[in-house]
C-alpha cells in the first residue's frame, strides 16, 4: 500500500485530501449556518456531486442534498446538531456511537493506546488541535490528519493513518443502522467509500478520473 501511495500523483493526493478534509469537517462538529449556506449554494452542490461521483455514491450525496434544502437553514441546523449530539453523544451512553478508535478497535473503552498513536502520528506531522477538546482518536481528527499527509506529500505517514483508520468500517457500519435515511447515515456511506478507495491497491496505483474529462473537486 505504501508503494501505490508514493506513486499517487499530485491531483489525485489533492482530490483525496479534499474528501478527507471534507468528512472530518462534519464529522467533528454539525454544520452551522454558515457551512450550510455554503453546502446549500451552486457551487457546494456542485461539489457534493463530484464527491458521490468520485466516491461511486452518488445515492448518499443526493440523500445529503435533499436533508441539507428540507427547510430554513437555522432549523436543518438545529436538526443536525441535535441529531450529532443523539447518535455520538446521546442520553444514554451505551446507546450512542462514540466516533473514536478505542471502543471499536478491540480496546473497549475511551482513551486507548489508540490516542497516543494517534498524538504521535500528529507531532511527526507537527499539527496540533487549536480550538478542538476532541481526542486524538476521534475519527474527525484521522481523517483531517490523513488530509495533511496526502498535501504534504506523506505516504508514510498517510499509511500509519489507513492502519489506524481501520476501526472506521465497524463504526460506519453501526452508524449506518442507526441512521439508515438520516444524515449521518450518509455521511457514513461516503466514508466507508473513501476508506475502501484508499486500501484498494488497484484503485491506488490507476487514474481515479480522465483529468481532461473531470474538472478538479
Amino acid at each position: 500500500m505504501t508503494a501505490a501511495l508514493v506513486d499517487m500523483g499530485e491531483e489525485e493526493a489533492a482530490d483525496l485530501a479534499f474528501i478527507a478534509e471534507f468528512l472530518a469537517s462534519l464529522l467533528l462538529t454539525p454544520p452551522d449556518r454558515d457551512s450550510l449556506q455554503s453546502l446549500r449554494s451552486m457551487q457546494g452542490q456542485v461539489s457534493l456531486g463530484r464527491i458521490g461521483g468520485y466516491l461511486g455514491e452518488e445515492t448518499a450525496v443526493d440523500a445529503i442534498r435533499q436533508i441539507l434544502t428540507a427547510g430554513p437553514v437555522e432549523e436543518v441546523a438545529v436538526s443536525l446538531e441535535r441529531r450529532h449530539t443523539a447518535l455520538f453523544e446521546g442520553i444514554f451512553r451505551q446507546r450512542s456511537l462514540p466516533p473514536y478508535a478505542s471502543p471499536w478497535d478491540g480496546t473497549g473503552r475511551l482513551c486507548g493506546p489508540a490516542v497516543g498513536r494517534m498524538q504521535q502520528i500528529l507531532r511527526d506531522l507537527d499539527v496540533h488541535l487549536e480550538g478542538s477538546s476532541e481526542m486524538a482518536d476521534h475519527l474527525g481528527v484521522e481523517l483531517a490528519a490523513l488530509a495533511e499527509a496526502l498535501r504534504r506529500g506523506r505516504p508514510d505517514i498517510a499509511a500509519r493513518l489507513l492502519d489506524e483508520l481501520d476501526w472506521c468500517e465497524r463504526f460506519a457500519a453501526a452508524l449506518i443502522k442507526a441512521d439508515d435515511a438520516g444524515f449521518y447515515g450518509a455521511l457514513a456511506r461516503l466514508v466507508l467509500a473513501f476508506k475502501t478507495l484508499m486500501t484498494a491497491e488497484e484503485a491506488a496505483a490507476q487514474p481515479l478520473h480522465d483529468p481532461a474529462a473531470t474538472a478538479r473537486i
